[in-house]
């Protein structure tokens, strides 16, 4: 072997894991900072395009239309800000908060979202079985992503009730796809039912509706953010509702009986349970503790907002990296079409209890 190839045998384990990691993410963040300027501008501003939505959607457009090649070494950078990044981003998102917002929301802040979760969960895994002949792990991993929290959702019952990675990168394709549309359309919603069908929908309600109803916890947090601080706030609070439902719906998952039982009971189980903890949810709430006790000096919220805001849209680039068409619609055609009868329901059950609780 000659020096140089040596030299390109031995450079990766040169190269320490967390630069890795941590150089990819300075070009993103360059990035998502540009689009938070664009995204001040007033021409873009009067338009209610969000940093997060822009980020996106510069994402999806390279992902899209850049060979995968130039992206790839971009890969790790991507993994840090769609996993790490949005969790602590979602986490610092309760500095805006308190417990007394959480109170202004009243009850259809809670029932709603609970509601849509455990009839989502139900009629999805009815629907998936008897329509569309999926089996039964199948239909509950795709009702899941579109029911709690999204992909992490997916993931985390997969590793309950013990589906390969085939069909859990099936599920999350769904909801990346479904949950992108969903962002993208409700803003547009809110204009028709206020602007031209005059309905009476407050910000807040159409806030806890978003929040009741969109698949991933950045989506809920951009689509809020195209529509007012009111309408976010209220997304984000009535979503942690659903994201803090993780647990206890793995838990009966886990301890739920089935013919297989005894094949997958016990430690992995168990361990997949204590792996698939929502801790960025827990923090969520830490923080909007600490924010309704007061203990965040007024000098340093402006700048951890902006922080924050960074933090998001450097996730939601990396969201939109890691989305291609192709992918999406190769990913399977019943588990696609369950998610799609799931997102009509969605929409349709969360306006409905909207309504009638309003």
């Amino acid at each position: 072997m000659s020096a140089s190839n040596s030299a390109q045998a031995v450079s990766p384990a040169a190269v320490p894991p967390w630069r890795q990691r941590l150089l990819p993410l300075l070009p993103l963040g360059g990035v998502a900072w540009l689009a938070m300027v664009l995204a001040d501008h007033p021409a873009i501003s009067r338009y209610g395009l969000s940093a997060l939505t822009l980020a996106m959607c510069a994402g999806m457009v390279a992902a899209n239309t850049l060979p995968k090649h130039w992206l790839q070494p971009l890969a790790p950078g991507m993994q840090v800000a769609r996993h790490h990044l949005l969790r602590l981003g979602v986490a610092l998102y309760g500095l805006r908060l308190t417990f007394a917002s959480i109170a202004a929301l009243g009850l259809p802040g809670i029932v709603v979202p609970l509601a849509m979760l455990l009839g989502t969960l139900l009629f999805g895994t009815w629907v998936g079985t008897t329509f569309f002949g999926l089996s039964r792990r199948e239909a509950i991993l795709v009702s899941s992503g579109s029911a709690i929290c999204g992909a992490a959702a997916a993931i985390a019952v997969s590793s309950v009730v013990r589906t390969d990675d085939k069909q859990t990168a099936v599920a999350v394709a769904t909801v990346v796809l479904f949950g992108t549309v969903g962002m993208l359309l409700y803003p547009y919603l809110f204009e028709l039912v206020t602007g031209s069908w005059h309905w009476n929908v407050s910000e807040r309600m159409f806030g806890i509706f978003a929040g009741a109803t969109l698949h991933e916890v950045a989506q809920v947090i951009a689509a809020g953010k195209m529509i007012g601080d009111t309408t976010a706030d209220a997304a984000v609070v009535a979503k942690m509702v659903r994201v803090l439902a993780l647990g206890p719906v793995l838990l009966v998952m886990a301890l739920w009986p089935n013919k297989d039982a005894k094949a997958q009971a016990g430690a992995p189980r168990l361990r997949g349970l204590l792996k698939s903890v929502p801790w960025f949810a827990v923090g969520f709430v830490a923080v909007m503790a600490v924010n309704s006790a007061g203990a965040v000096p007024q000098e340093w919220k402006g700048g951890l907002i902006a922080l924050d805001n960074w933090l998001l849209a450097c996730a939601m680039l990396a969201i939109g990296l890691h989305t291609r068409i192709g992918d999406l619609l190769r990913a399977g055609r019943k588990p696609l079409a369950l998610a799609g009868v799931l997102f009509v329901f969605l929409m349709a059950g969360g306006a409905s209890l909207c309504y009638v609780m309003a």
